[in-house]
């Protein structure tokens, strides 16, 4: 079981009305046993929440962990912030969009501006897919030194093969240059949720 709550916590900030993060607790293919693993797209979502503030979260997390173990799924929560009114206003000019090119069914369609927008935050997540420690202070370190100059981690956060960076922006050539002189070069994620609970049932 993997537990992220309090690492992810202080990386969540709500400083105007409507501000949300969003979570989803997703069954993926890969975990599910092989007879399983042909019922259902590679990933599927159990459910979605809009987090509007840290006591939402700590209030809802309970139900967020049985739901991961009763479907072995897992937790992920976006550390980019949207807002309500950004989303609201994307999801008219989408919805004119459809319209006027013949879709009349609307299903998915806040969840589908949620995924294309701008977030108000630019945070990467560098995926580290191995539990080793010098190979991720080695990355750390990589990551700090790349432009601009500072420090860039704001966070590492576990997963069930390894780690994951949370990050400031810096210069992706200048860190893949260096890294495929040494070997693998970690996958840059720029939109993609990191991991909150992986429950017993998957272990």
């Amino acid at each position: 079981m993997i537990d992220n709550l309090e690492i992810i916590k202080p990386l969540l900030n709500f400083t105007d009305e409507g501000d949300f993060y969003m979570l989803y607790v997703f069954k993926r293919k890969k975990d599910q046993p092989e007879g399983e693993k042909d019922n259902h797209q590679s990933v599927r979502t159990i459910k979605t929440y809009c987090i509007k503030s840290i006591e939402h979260l700590e209030k809802r997390y309970d139900e967020v962990k049985q739901l991961c173990e009763m479907f072995k799924a897992r937790a992920y929560i976006h550390v980019q912030k949207q807002n309500h009114k950004d989303v609201s206003l994307n999801m008219m000019v989408e919805l004119a969009q459809r319209i006027q090119s013949g879709q009349t069914n609307q299903k998915g369609l806040f969840d589908s501006v949620v995924g294309q927008i701008k977030t108000q935050e630019k945070r990467w997540i560098v995926d580290i897919d191995m539990k080793d420690e010098n190979v991720l202070l080695r990355i750390m370190k990589l990551v700090n030194g790349c432009r601009p100059e500072g420090n860039k981690i704001y966070a590492t956060i576990p997963t069930k093969n390894g780690y994951h960076l949370i990050t400031g922006r810096f210069d992706v050539m200048e860190f893949n240059k260096v890294m495929s002189l040494q070997g693998d070069v970690p996958d840059i994620q720029k939109k993609n949720p990191t991991l909150l609970y992986l429950p017993n049932a998957l272990n």
